[in-house]
């Protein structure tokens, strides 16, 4: 990782930790706002990998999944902002789809680590984490105040990881 990089992320970081701080002080308004940043960055995001399929990617072997990938970021932006009159049911889905999604590659890349006697306890623990906080969405959906504490308490943990990836030494291969 470049210095460029690891400061962008500390930088990031301290946004993410500065958002959760706000969102636990005003909570009403605060979902409404994550739930229109999160369509809004979904859709950019979405329009990002298009524009990489367009230019690269489809050129490359496997490129058709940056065309896929760009598309169902579009379609799940679109679908978010559409429900930013009840953010409560947009922010829930959300969550739980990508904690799941995120638990599950995880606990995969952790078996298969596991396999090859590599570090693997970090990687599964993550996984762990994503799967309780995707079970805790599910199981507090109906209270606002506990899906902002979800919120909150995924945003540090996300800081978290962050700043320990940047902090952590790189490994450079070199060829001789």
């Amino acid at each position: 990782m470049s210095r460029t990089r690891r400061v962008a992320s500390i930088v990031l970081s301290v946004l993410m930790v500065a958002s959760a701080i706000l969102l636990l002080f005003n909570p009403k308004a605060g979902l409404i706002l994550v739930t229109f940043a999160l369509g809004i960055a979904l859709v950019v995001y979405g329009m990002g990998r298009l524009v990489y399929y367009f230019t690269m990617a489809r050129h490359m072997v496997g490129g058709l999944s940056m065309l896929f990938v760009g598309i169902i970021a579009i379609d799940a932006g679109t679908f978010v902002l559409s429900l930013i009159n009840q953010p409560k049911t947009a922010i829930v889905l959300y969550l739980v789809g990508y904690n799941v999604l995120s638990a599950a590659l995880a606990i995969m890349r952790a078996m298969e680590a596991r396999k090859f006697q590599s570090h693997w306890k970090a990687t599964m623990a993550h996984g762990v984490i994503c799967l309780a906080l995707a079970i805790a969405c599910i199981v507090f959906a109906g209270s606002e105040h506990v899906i902002v504490w979800i919120i909150c308490a995924i945003l540090f943990y996300r800081a978290g990881v962050r700043v320990a990836t940047a902090l952590k030494p790189t490994e450079i291969v070199y060829i001789q």
